[in-house]
């Protein structure tokens, strides 16, 4: 069925209408005092925005930057890895135990070490996002290469297709929509391993204003911090999700209510 005008808004429209209706009900439960004292009301986290944008700006952008500059050094470098994997048998393995390796390693403990060799400085924030969000999109690309299929690939060696040739017309779009999977799961990672590394002891970021609010017991502002998290990750995994959508024209599995 193809995708419409009217198809893309009422995938949009349902989740809002939910988000809307929860925060109506929270509202609600905390004007008859059914929250615990620590669960602001909705309109106190708003309000905390409205009157201090500042707030937003100072903490929202240096973490944006930062995840997206780790998101974009993972996705360079897993995608060319994973590309080697596929290529050079002998290679498959190592590629892809260190993959497997990084991303064991809990980032909750990984962000303290690197910050005593890297310092607290915006490479650590950096370097962690990298690592939080590389192994999607490693596996993406590694299972999309393979995906196409073996008759496919006979047909292209009985047409005396060139190497390129048939990473240009058979594997690369095969593996589009294993490699746009990967980069939607990546994106709200890279956002987590940046905020978690601000708590290593940034001056900005939305990590370390969730830190400092937390310290200072500010209920309003600690779930501020904890929506700008979300919107943060939602945002990213929204935008991929609608690039896929555009490239990904032919696969209609796809649909903008992922």
């Amino acid at each position: 069925m193809p995708w419409t005008t009217f198809d893309g808004l009422r995938a949009a429209l349902r989740p809002i209408a939910a988000c809307i209706l929860l925060v109506a009900l929270i509202e609600f439960a905390k004007r008859v005092h059914l929250l615990p004292v620590f669960l602001p009301a909705p309109s106190d986290v708003f309000w905390e925005a409205w009157k201090n944008p500042a707030l937003l700006t100072r903490n929202l952008l240096p973490t944006a930057w930062k995840a997206s500059t780790g998101y974009a050094i993972a996705a360079c470098v897993a995608i060319v890895s994973a590309s080697i994997a596929v290529s050079v048998r002998a290679l498959y393995g190592p590629i892809y135990n260190v993959g497997v390796v990084i991303h064991s390693i809990p980032i909750i403990a990984t962000a303290p070490l690197l910050a005593l060799w890297l310092g607290t400085g915006a490479e650590v924030q950096i370097v962690i996002a990298a690592l939080s969000s590389q192994f999607p999109m490693l596996v993406g690309t590694i299972q999309g290469l393979q995906a196409s299929d073996a008759k496919q690939r006979e047909l292209m060696h009985v047409l005396c297709a060139s190497r390129l040739q048939t990473l240009r017309y058979l594997q690369i779009p095969s593996a589009l929509p294993y490699l746009f999977a990967g980069l939607k799961i990546a994106a709200p990672s890279a956002v987590l391993g940046a905020i978690t590394a601000e708590w290593a002891g940034a001056d900005q970021g939305v990590g370390a204003m969730m830190l400092y609010a937390l310290f200072s017991y500010d209920p309003p502002k600690v779930w501020l911090s904890v929506t700008l998290t979300c919107l943060l990750a939602g945002g990213g995994f929204g935008i991929w999700a609608v690039l896929e959508r555009i490239v990904v024209s032919w696969n209609h599995e796809v649909s903008l209510a992922d």
